[in-house]
């Protein structure tokens, strides 16, 4: 399941990152987040690992995700290395007169064949809305 959400956010594309490249921010914007633990020492960059749960419906869905892209002021990609099959980006880009456009991209897959695609239907109506409160409580942490 592939999902996507925007939102412009009245600040500088660099305003933006220095929450976006934050780990500890996270807690704070993304919505229905029940676990975020840095497992790997060091600077974020690529490489770095994280432990994330979200709680989807009444199940926490998670493992263990990498940062492979990492470049400052535009794009901060990920991949699940554990648990659900899993994929996201957030992308900035400059949006005139002093604001980012951020859009939060996810790529899902439940294991399980035929099973595991049902189960990624019927969430994925929670995770859209999950993803837009995500974008929206990012634009308000960053112009407050």
């Amino acid at each position: 399941m592939r999902l996507s959400r925007s939102v412009v956010i009245d600040a500088e594309p660099h305003v933006v990152w220095k929450h976006i490249s934050d780990p500890g921010c996270y807690p704070e914007f993304m919505a229905s987040l029940e676990r975020w633990e840095t497992v790997t020492e060091g600077p974020v960059g690529v490489g770095s690992r994280y432990t994330v749960h979200w709680k989807v419906g009444s199940v926490p869905i998670g493992g263990v995700i990498e940062v492979v892209e990492f470049d400052e002021n535009r794009d901060l990609a990920w991949i699940g290395i554990t648990g659900v099959t899993l994929r996201g980006r957030f992308r900035m880009r400059e949006a005139g007169e002093g604001r980012t456009k951020v859009t939060f991209r996810l790529s899902y897959e439940a294991p399980g064949g035929l099973l595991g695609l049902i189960a990624d239907r019927v969430a994925s109506g929670q995770v859209s809305r999950l993803m837009g409160q995500t974008v929206k409580r990012l634009k308000v942490l960053v112009e407050s």
